[in-house]
Parts: C-alpha cells; sequence; structure tokens
C-alpha cells in the first residue's frame, strides 16, 4: 500500500487542514505565529514520518520512525492544549481536534505494537542464532 493510501495518511492531512484553518485565525504576534508554524511543521513532519515508516523495513527501523510520529504528535497536541487554555479556540474546535487526533493516534499505536513485536522477535532470532 502506498502511504497516501492509508488510512492514517489522509487523516493526517485532514488534520493538517484543520490545524491550518486555525492558526490562520492565531492572533498576530510573534509567539503565537511562531508556535502556529511550529504546529504546521510538526503535522508535515508526520506525513513525511509515515511515508518513512512504510518504507522502512519492519522491526527495529519501523519502530524508530513511528517513535518520531508520536513525538510530533505530543507536540501538536501541546500547542492546541495552550490554544484552548488560553482561550485561542474554542472548546468545540479542541474536542474537534481531539476527535482526529484520537483517531490517528489509536492507528499509530496499533502500528507501533506491531512493529515492536516483530522488533522484539527479531532480537530474540538473533540471540539464538547466536547461540
Amino acid at each position: 500500500m502506498k502511504p497516501g493510501q492509508s488510512s492514517i495518511y489522509r487523516e493526517t492531512e485532514l488534520l493538517l487542514e484543520f490545524s491550518v484553518r486555525v492558526t490562520e485565525r492565531l492572533p498576530k504576534s510573534l509567539p503565537w505565529q511562531v508556535m502556529g508554524k511550529r504546529l504546521v511543521g510538526n503535522l508535515m513532519d508526520c506525513l513525511d514520518f509515515i511515508c518513512l515508516a512504510f518504507q522502512a523495513e519492519e522491526g527495529r527501523k519501523r519502530l524508530d520512525v513511528i517513535d518520531c510520529i508520536i513525538v510530533r504528535m505530543t507536540a501538536v497536541k501541546m500547542v492546541y492544549r495552550q490554544m484552548v487554555n488560553l482561550k485561542h479556540i474554542s472548546t468545540k474546535q479542541y474536542a474537534d481536534f481531539l476527535g482526529m487526533l484520537h483517531s490517528i493516534s489509536t492507528q499509530v499505536g496499533a502500528w507501533r505494537n506491531k512493529q515492536y513485536h516483530v522488533a522484539v522477535g527479531d532480537v530474540a532470532n538473533n540471540k539464538r542464532n547466536r547461540q
């Protein structure tokens, strides 16, 4: 399967579109413009990492790339939490974001668990082969 055909990629694209619309309405002060830019940048990185994860070998290499997706999504969630805490987005927008993030996180988590078991199996097989 091509990365662009996967549901995780398409849903991350939708979250990116939603986030671009949200960041356009942020205050024009420098700190908020930087936060908006970082938010969009982290989501763009997630799309890149999803593509890389599809291309990486199963096991440890893919697991490392998936972990990068998780780190970037954590940063995205932090920015949204700050925006809602400081009343720059509505609670409805935050709820919409959380719904999109939940779907993506569930898929990333399942993908990570699968790759973890593959990686652990690879390590166990390598140890057996050395003995």
